[in-house]
């Protein structure tokens, strides 16, 4: 049976797994609560982990990673991924097992709790209002990383509305930033997510879930001196392809 064939079976399922979803959520975020208020970023990046892990679990997504052994080790790193779902961050939680940071717009720092644990969480503020202090968070940024923290960008800014159609276009100033920071990128492709949770529903109450295959393609990483000579927009470029390139053949695997 096709998913148009069993709509009331897929209405349950998504009804169920968002409550166990939800829950899950809640209880991460309790038992994380203390470890956000001393300020221990290591330990609330594990409890980040073992919950997106249990949310690709649960979500029955099955993530396929090429090229694990690429992903870079020696130091602070920039991981630009492209976006389909709200579900790639559970993706990247469940098979990324090193250390990294959100960037984030600054004004979710001022909503309560939640500003708190991405505070507790060393995730880095982004202003995106004012072009003056967009660029001043960005340097503040490039400093943070300079010291060792790795960050996680999605350069189109927002999820893809149909990623068949290709990736939106990219947003500069991750790339101000690459610039700025001079630490190695590593590009990463993400397909199926958007197949899990499609971003749009229309005429749903309940947004659905499907399980289903999610494949990653970890690229080599971009050392400083292989885009220092690069402007923003060339190395915005050079990042677009490599990301582009396994698409096709990855869209083809989700699809066997």
């Amino acid at each position: 049976m096709s998913r148009k064939e069993i709509p009331v079976l897929d209405l349950v399922r998504s009804t169920f797994l968002w409550i166990v979803l939800l829950s899950t959520t809640l209880v991460y975020g309790l038992l994380v609560m203390p470890f956000v208020l001393i300020r221990a970023p290591r330990v609330v990046h594990w409890f980040a982990r073992m919950w997106g892990k249990t949310l690709a679990l649960f979500a029955g997504m099955r993530v396929h990673v090429q090229n694990k052994e690429k992903i870079f080790r020696d130091g602070p790193v920039i991981i630009v991924a492209n976006h389909q779902s709200m579900f790639d961050i559970a993706v990247i939680y469940s098979f990324l097992d090193t250390e990294f940071r959100w960037m984030a717009k600054a004004s979710l720092f001022k909503i309560p709790f939640v500003g708190w644990g991405m505070t507790g969480a060393g995730y880095i503020p982004v202003e995106r209002d004012n072009r003056k202090k967009a660029m001043e968070s960005l340097f503040k940024a490039a400093e943070r990383i300079q010291g060792g923290a790795s960050v996680i960008i999605f350069p189109e800014g927002t999820r893809s509305p149909d990623p068949d159609q290709g990736m939106l276009p990219f947003k500069k100033g991750g790339f101000v930033l690459a610039k700025k920071a001079e630490v190695h990128i590593q590009p990463i492709t993400i397909w199926g997510a958007y197949h899990i949770m499609p971003p749009k529903q229309e005429g749903v109450f309940v947004q659905r879930i499907f399980p289903g295959p999610v494949h990653v393609h970890v690229h080599d990483e971009i050392p400083p001196d292989a885009y220092r000579d690069l402007s923003h927009e060339e190395l915005m470029d050079l990042v677009r392809k490599i990301l582009e390139e396994p698409m096709e053949r990855m869209k083809a695997e989700k699809h066997n």
